[in-house]
């Protein structure tokens, strides 16, 4: 039989790969070749979701800004306004008009004035209000940390799975062709009538045939698939990439209680510790929100009416035409007391519950990293084993082909040497792609560079 390349494979490599539904576009005639640093690069400058994350960090810090600085300039207020009036003229004591003069004639009056209160103590509640926006600058800026060491993944994912494809695409290159000449001379010796040769042995070189072909589309499949996922992480028109064998990634130290260790200081936990920091400053804010604020109060007016003569008394309240002018200690109290009970036990209930998900999401990514390193492993030991495989069976392999050309070996002994060798071959690929896969996983989920960025794959000459 021909070499199996189960679907199930392929498909688990399509789906590890991030492949999108994506429209390819034409490339050009001949892109740049870039390496897995180069498109790194150009999804960090390109990727919509990196410009989301720094749009929400300046929004974060525009809050900080705000915490700062508007409660002192919140309480403030100008008014101001124009109209007219009839005309009044007279003393406190005497005047030859009644109170709505509206038979004589009519002016101008305007007011302008401004008042405001200047916070000089609130038991905490500008104090709760800044930490809790400094813990939002803090958590946005771990977002996108975390975002760029997603992106990052993705892109080593999906260009792992082109290599893949790419080192399928030249196994099926070698090995179809030598199975269409084996298919070719046996028809040739069937024709002849040659006694030495099983007619059933056509009909296993023509299924071998049907179903290496088939495997060879569904590698195409894989290879537009990863291609398309570079393209759109990237923004590039069209994704060249060197043409190297695929090579497994070595990492000087994969002991779990180094990841574990190192999985402390993943962007994530941050972000939780960020989230934390602000339930505890609004839990202190609804705390102290049963006192009263303390400030300094300001207010100055000028109403003016020329029209209407000046009172110039000062016990005498003259609405036309009176300037005022004032500054003292002022309070202003909330009484909702009872409103405020259930406040302060909302924040509460809030804190207790951010507390359980952080528990829950520092557990969770200490699952994570053990099943991290436990695929790496993993990777590691099946790509040993099939490194030696491949070896065996290509040795097999070509002796089993030169015998056959020579005539000195059947049809199936031949089928059989094919099926080892490209099984193993398959495999081995497929366990180098795990091996590299893994290693970025394992960056991932520790938040820890575990190579520097020229290190994901070896010198190509």
């Amino acid at each position: 039989m021909a070499p199996r390349l189960p679907h199930l494979v392929l498909a688990s490599a399509l789906a590890c790969a991030g492949v999108t539904s994506v429209l390819a576009q034409e490339p050009e005639a001949d892109p740049p070749v870039r390496d897995l640093e180069a498109l790194v690069d150009a999804a960090e400058r390109h990727y919509p979701a990196l410009e989301a994350r720094g749009a929400a960090i300046e929004a974060a810090e525009a809050r900080l800004g705000e915490a700062r600085l508007s409660p002192f300039f919140r309480g403030w207020e100008g008014t101001a306004g124009l109209t007219v009036v009839p005309d009044a003229t007279g003393t406190p004591v005497y005047s030859d008009q009644d109170q709505l003069p509206l038979n004589e004639g009519w002016g101008p009056a305007a007011q302008v004035g401004i008042r405001g209160v200047v916070p000089l103590y609130t038991f905490g509640k500008l104090r709760a209000l800044k930490r809790a926006a400094r813990a939002g600058v803090r958590a946005a800026t771990l977002d996108q940390e975390r975002a760029e060491a997603r992106l990052r993944f993705d892109v080593r994912r999906a260009y792992f799975a082109l290599q893949l494809s790419l080192d399928l695409q030249q196994m099926i290159g070698e090995g179809l062709p030598k199975l269409e000449r084996a298919a070719e001379k046996l028809q040739e010796m069937l024709a002849e009538g040659d006694p030495d040769v099983n007619p059933f042995d056509r009909f296993r070189l023509e299924t071998a045939l049907a179903e290496v072909r088939a495997r060879a589309s569904e590698i195409e499949r894989l290879h537009d698939g990863s291609e398309a996922a570079l393209q759109a992480l990237t923004g590039l028109d069209a994704i060249r990439v060197p043409d190297c064998p695929m090579e497994p990634i070595a990492l000087e130290d994969t002991t779990m209680a180094r990841f574990l260790e190192a999985s402390e200081a993943r962007p994530e936990l941050g972000m939780l510790e960020a989230a934390l920091e602000a339930r505890e400053a609004a839990l202190d804010a609804e705390r102290v929100g049963f006192a009263p604020d303390f400030g300094l109060g300001f207010q100055a007016a000028l109403t003016w009416a020329p029209g209407r003569t000046d009172q110039e008394n000062p016990f005498i309240q003259d609405q036309a035409n009176r300037p005022q002018l004032g500054a003292g200690l002022v309070m202003r109290w909330n009484l909702d007391f009872a409103g405020q009970v259930h406040r302060r036990d909302r924040a509460r209930a809030r804190l207790e519950e951010t507390r359980a998900q952080a528990r829950e999401a520092r557990l969770g990514i200490r699952l994570e990293v053990r099943l991290a390193v436990q695929a790496y492993q993993d990777a590691l030991r099946r790509e040993e084993a099939w490194q030696r495989g491949r070896r065996q069976g290509r040795a097999w392999f070509v002796s089993a082909a030169q015998a056959y050309d020579l005539g000195t070996l059947e049809p199936k002994d031949l089928i059989d040497a094919l099926k080892a060798y490209f099984t193993a071959r398959f495999s081995h690929l497929q366990a180098v792609r795990d091996v590299n896969t893994a290693a970025a996983e394992l960056e991932r989920v520790t938040g820890e560079a575990l190579l520097p960025a020229d290190g994901w794959e070896p010198p190509c000459e």
